[in-house]
């Protein structure tokens, strides 16, 4: 049989016995289940492969992506899966798996981890049908195109505009359920949700439908996610500066315009009043800018009337683009997320200015001082202990403690970066995403004793499990 290009490389790896990987006893253990099934299915295993990554493959070969020589390939460094000791032991299986995923995307020149456009191209995702949204997650979504003419720019954005400095108008996503339509005007609360993607990848999707299906469920709730620009520049490569911060604070002060007004046939059911910011690495150090920039315009700007936050919840936060925590040095280089790939979103926002004194706060919000964030929310902070992010994450929290803001933080033992999206069934994983659902609960007074009951049956087996570790 005549296999395509992209199907041949996948073989390869299917018939490949040993990659130079760490093998921990359950990878060993999955290898020889694997195997077993094999001899009784040939061919199980290359379609099991095949439908996780062969629309992937055939997208990113397809578009003609940035090749990396085998010289260049950084899944090729010896050891793998540095870091390997140091992950919770029920995560170490995933990041073996994700190691040998990438390291043959990398081998087979499917990406370049290095390049900005690959990695762009890696993380995009088409727009989901309603017919989709509906049958799946059973919400209802609703896309709004927000004006220019709103921004925090003042009476200059035009020439902006026109000079390409920004776009004319920021998209939004809006996620609901049909219910709301039942309730009574500006009563219900808002979550402004900002993806993830290092500063260059992912889409106002990204993530999105799985926390909205649980933030409506429980808090019934209108979800908005804004489409930020990327970072560098499409068309030119260019450095983006603050412009994602001022994509985020337009989106998110069009939506506090329009919640409660009969303006908007959905937003008129929300509350302005119980708006929480929900921001996801690089989504969660465009969250805290984003306060930043409202703290500032409440105080100097120009906006009009703003009023109080009522909480903002930042999900592993990429705060500092300077790099240079101990936490960055640790886990500098290695299989997972590190802090070359940091560098290497932080290069594409800021350019040369990386690491220097000629960046702002809402471009990097761990520069701001106690002062600056005067007026933050109640915030909750989540990071993982063996990722880069995790000491800007303790500084941030430190500033804001000495600002005295209402704040929390959870530091998870022996988690890598995005842990609880890799492996969500893991125990620290559920833990983890149940504690945020209880955050946000606390702060929107809402009382459910299912989820009580998961979180503590999930946590005393997570701490019965660490003293077990211990020991």
């Amino acid at each position: 049989m005549n296999w395509p290009y992209w199907m041949r490389s996948t073989i390869l790896w299917n018939m490949e016995p040993t990659l130079p990987l760490q093998r921990t006893p359950n990878v060993q253990k999955m290898e020889k289940m694997m195997q077993q099934r094999d001899v009784k299915q040939p061919g199980s295993r290359l379609y099991q492969w095949l439908s996780g990554l062969a629309k992937q493959a055939w997208d990113i070969h397809h578009h003609c992506m940035a090749i990396a020589s085998r010289g260049e390939i950084s899944y090729l460094r010896k050891p793998l899966n540095p870091h390997i000791a140091l992950y919770d032991p029920d995560l170490r299986s995933r990041s073996e798996a994700e190691t040998r995923q990438l390291y043959q995307l990398e081998k087979d020149n499917m990406i370049k981890r290095a390049d900005w456009r690959s990695q762009r191209q890696r993380r995009d995702m088409d727009a989901p049908t309603d017919e989709y949204i509906q049958s799946r997650y059973r919400l209802c979504l609703e896309t709004r195109q927000i004006p220019r003419i709103i921004s925090c720019r003042g009476p200059d954005y035009q020439a902006l505009i026109d000079a390409r400095v920004i776009a004319d108008n920021v998209k939004v996503v809006i996620t609901y359920k049909e219910t709301i339509k039942r309730s009574e005007l500006g009563t219900l609360p808002c979550i402004f949700y900002i993806h993830s993607g290092n500063r260059y990848g992912g889409t106002p999707y990204s993530g999105l439908f799985e926390r909205a299906r649980e933030w409506v469920t429980l808090f019934q709730a209108l979800v908005v996610s804004v489409d930020y620009r990327l970072s560098p520049n499409q068309s030119d490569g260019s450095p983006t500066g603050e412009e994602p911060t001022n994509d985020c604070f337009d989106a998110l002060m069009w939506t506090y315009q329009h919640l409660g007004k009969d303006g908007d046939a959905i937003l008129k059911y929300g509350d302005r009043k119980k708006i929480i910011l929900f921001g996801s690495s690089a989504g969660g150090g465009l969250a805290a800018a984003t306060v930043l920039k409202w703290c500032h315009e409440r105080h100097e700007g120009s906006c009009g009337t703003l009023g109080d936050l009522y909480g903002l919840f930042l999900e592993v936060p990429q705060l500092d683009d300077r790099c240079n925590t101990p936490s960055h040095d640790k886990f500098k280089k290695g299989n997972m997320f590190t802090s070359e790939d940091a560098i290497q979103g932080w290069t594409a926002s800021l350019g040369t200015r990386r690491g220097t004194e000629n960046v702002n706060i809402f471009e990097a919000p761990a520069r701001a001082s106690a002062a600056d964030v005067k007026g933050f929310p109640p915030t909750f902070i989540d990071v993982g202990s063996a990722e880069p992010f995790r000491d800007e994450a303790v500084d941030f929290y430190n500033t804001l403690r000495n600002a005295d803001v209402e704040v929390e933080m959870k530091i998870w033992q022996g988690g890598f970066h995005g842990f609880f999206t890799a492996e969500p069934n893991a125990l620290i994983s559920r833990v983890c995403n149940l504690t945020k659902l209880k955050w946000l609960c606390r702060r929107l007074e809402v009382q459910d004793k299912k989820l009580d009951d998961e979180y503590e049956e999930a946590r005393d087996a997570y701490e019965a499990r660490s003293r077990e570790i211990v020991l």
